[in-house]
């Protein structure tokens, strides 16, 4: 009887949330058992807890430091230019077609090489398709005997566009961060 009693009074005792000191409640937390607000409160598979009890931390998976961004680029970036060189002898149609599935498998190397995932990681190597068809394309530009007239010239900036083919380009990238993401 004594238990009932003690549910009784803290049934109506007024509770407030730890970090909302106006705001009434009736939720604790399932682990420390302070009285959190909805606001305050995290579902998690076991049950609403409060932000410290519930630890929220990011997925290894998505964390990427320095050492993964460097080998990500040192991976993306030659496979990158090559598939940039290889798609500016491709047709328009083949490229609509090969856009995607190139830029699916860049993603897949250095995911497969790095391990992890993100949107720094994504933007990387987005960053690289475009770098490697753009050093493609230009490299005839660049070896060429004026390069500085070339770059001054719109036909030649508009002939090294077409070179790069930019539908690859834009799939290709799209592709990329889609499975980076």
């Amino acid at each position: 009887m004594g238990d009932a009693a003690q549910v009784a009074s803290s049934a109506s005792e007024t509770l407030y949330c730890v970090n909302h000191p106006q705001r009434e409640t009736l939720l604790r937390c399932n682990k420390c058992g302070q009285p959190i607000c909805l606001r305050c409160g995290i579902r998690t598979p076991v049950g609403i807890r409060c932000r410290s009890c519930a630890r929220l931390q990011r997925v290894p998976t998505y964390r990427v430091s320095w050492w993964h961004s460097a080998l990500a680029l040192a991976v993306a970036l030659p496979i990158s230019a090559v598939a940039g060189w290889f798609m500016q002898f491709v047709g328009f149609f083949v490229a609509f077609f090969l856009g995607a599935a190139v830029g699916g498998l860049i993603a897949e190397i250095v995911y497969r090489v790095v391990r992890k995932r993100g949107r720094l990681l994504a933007l990387l190597v987005c960053g690289c398709i475009i770098a490697g068809a753009l050093l493609s394309a230009g490299a005839e530009i660049v070896m060429g005997v004026q390069p500085a007239a070339a770059l001054l010239n719109p036909a030649a900036l508009l002939a090294a566009l077409v070179r790069m083919n930019v539908i690859y380009v834009i799939l290709a990238v799209g592709a990329a961060y889609a499975r980076l993401q």
